[in-house]
């Protein structure tokens, strides 16, 4: 879409160069003016991409015109036409952006010829602009999670030069400073919000990130990530320099921010949250050692210990040792000798060692879970399987970073491990996999009327509820009960738009016992009642 503006002061000639050929070069619109000012009227209302002006015009003359359009339209191209050959009027026709110079008289297919050629130009510079603007907009979509990978590198010790690091935070908008003084904060979200659906989970988290950087902005340059571990951690520097060399004046300032922190989370997300502030140190010199230093001290506070303020430089001493686990006879011992019922036993004693003695810091909880692994490990080796297969767990369960910082994860995965060996469902993994989950789907939907409860479609397929839950869920990605609801409406729906059935009678054959409850449920899942679904979609 090329606009063309024709400027001369002699009528004859420019009507002649407006009756050219445009269209076949790609020129969309042709405007014409008889003088400088009237082309500079037209530029101001209508965007034109390429002029063509004579040189000699009385009042405003063309290189004026071009001083003109190259000062506000730097992107408009200019071609002058001339009687005179002079080098001198080339040279600032060349000094104020002008595309090229023809001498005149010119005949017609040589203008459409540079004017094809300007527009190929043109062309190329309005693709090579899209082309960054693409780049800019990828980058701003991508930005937070190029912020975030940075920092992860930072923390983990990758090292980065200091002029890569600096073009790197200078890209992604970051106001800090390589060699100035820094702080670590660490939070951990604990009570309610770990035991969320993982979608929850995800926006408390978001929702936590929110509100801290927004606290800390009003003092400090913020910068976070979520690490490798399943903590949110915030790099700090303070904006008032001057404040710097005040003593513990940034760090009473970071006490007041994270108990606020604290405060917020309960007060608008209700939840719970632990802060761990750590050392000072330079940036990025010190970074590696300070998260080192905090991710240890972090690691030694019980789950079950909500709402902790920590300092890492007033270190804790590691709690004892989980007794259960050690005593004879051993996990690994029970295992071997097939005596899976004390095995149970000795499973249930070291979770509730744990709970009673608030035994479930990360490092108790991955001292049972590296203990019970390493003795499944030797079982699934005796029999030639692997310990995926025997654990019923799949590959993205094990690097969730939640999965073995919860006891009741841990103990949901150990007592499914027992119940996989018991039943020896460990022979034709893949095949007794998609068997189970066939037998399980043709038990719902023959039962539907019934009792479909977790529990008796355990009993049916002989698997503790916990581990059936765990597995249909890895296989399938939806849990059973969401599969119940769906067969359940979608039956509903189908039975609504085919047939007469009343509603308490649908409600009767599909499993409920209260037919308001289903009409909720219902609506719930369809956005209308079901009368309105049936008035809409019955014939």
């Amino acid at each position: 879409m090329i606009q063309l503006l024709l400027v001369d002061d002699e009528p004859m000639i420019l009507n002649s160069m407006v009756d050219n050929a445009w269209t076949s070069v790609g020129v969309s619109g042709v405007y014409k003016a008889v003088s400088g000012l009237e082309a500079i009227e037209v530029l101001r209302k209508t965007p034109i991409d390429i002029v063509v002006t004579d040189i000699r015009m009385p009042g405003m003359d063309g290189l004026q015109l071009c001083r003109h359009i190259q000062e506000h339209y730097p992107r408009t191209k200019c071609i002058l036409l001339s009687g005179y050959g002079e080098f001198e009027y080339a040279r600032k026709a060349i000094q104020f952006g002008t595309a090229n110079y023809l001498l005149k008289p010119i005949k017609d297919q040589d203008l459409l010829d540079e004017v094809e050629r300007v527009i190929e130009v043109v062309a190329r510079e309005w693709e090579h602009i899209g082309s960054v603007e693409r780049t800019r907009q990828t980058l701003r979509v991508h930005l937070p999670l190029l912020r975030s990978n940075l920092l992860n590198d930072l923390l983990s010790g990758v090292a980065v030069s200091s002029s890569a690091l600096e073009e790197r935070m200078k890209d992604y908008e970051l106001p800090f400073g390589i060699g100035v003084d820094c702080a670590l904060l660490l939070v951990r979200l604990d009570g309610a919000f770990v035991h969320s659906e993982d979608h929850d989970y995800l926006l408390y988290e978001y929702g936590v990130q929110n509100i801290a950087c927004e606290i800390l902005d009003a003092d400090f340059a913020v910068w976070q990530c979520k690490d490798s571990h399943g903590y949110l951690c915030f790099v700090v520097q303070d904006k008032n320099k001057e404040r710097l060399s005040e003593d513990n004046t940034s760090g009473k300032s970071l006490e007041k921010a994270a108990y606020e922190l604290q405060l917020k989370v309960a007060g608008f997300l209700k939840g719970q949250i632990s802060v761990l502030i750590g050392g000072r140190g330079i940036f990025p010199a010190d970074l590696a050692e300070q998260y080192r230093k905090s991710l240890n001290e972090f690691r030694k506070i019980p789950r079950s210990d909500h709402e902790f303020l920590i300092l890492s430089d007033q270190p804790r001493t590691q709690s004892s040792s989980l007794l259960s686990l050690y005593t004879p006879p051993s996990f690994h011992q029970l295992l071997e000798a097939g005596r899976l019922e004390d095995a149970r036993r000795k499973l249930k004693d070291v979770f509730e060692e744990m709970n009673s003695k608030k035994l479930d810091s990360e490092e108790h909880v991955m001292e049972v879970v590296y203990g019970l692994m390493n003795a499944f490990l030797y079982i699934a080796h005796l029999q030639g399987r692997t310990l995926l297969e025997i654990s019923g767990w799949g590959t993205e369960t094990l690097d969730d970073p939640r999965a073995f910082r919860r006891t009741d994860k841990v103990m949901e995965w150990a007592e499914g491990v027992l119940n996989r060996i018991d039943s020896g469902s460990v022979r034709e993994f893949k095949d007794s996999r998609s068997q189970l989950i066939a037998k399980i789907q043709r038990f719902i939907e023959t039962h539907i009327a019934e009792d479909v409860s977790l529990q008796r479609i355990a009993d049916h397929v002989n698997l503790h509820p916990a581990y059936l839950s765990s597995l249909y869920k890895t296989e399938m990605k939806e849990n059973i009960s969401d599969f119940i609801v769906r067969y359940r409406m979608e039956t509903a729906g189908v039975l609504l738009s085919s047939s007469e059935i009343k509603i308490y009678e649908l409600a009767g054959r599909l499993g409920f016992q209260n037919p308001p409850y289903f009409s909720k449920l219902f609506k719930q899942y369809y956005g209308m009642t079901p009368q309105e679904y049936r008035d809409r979609h019955y014939s």
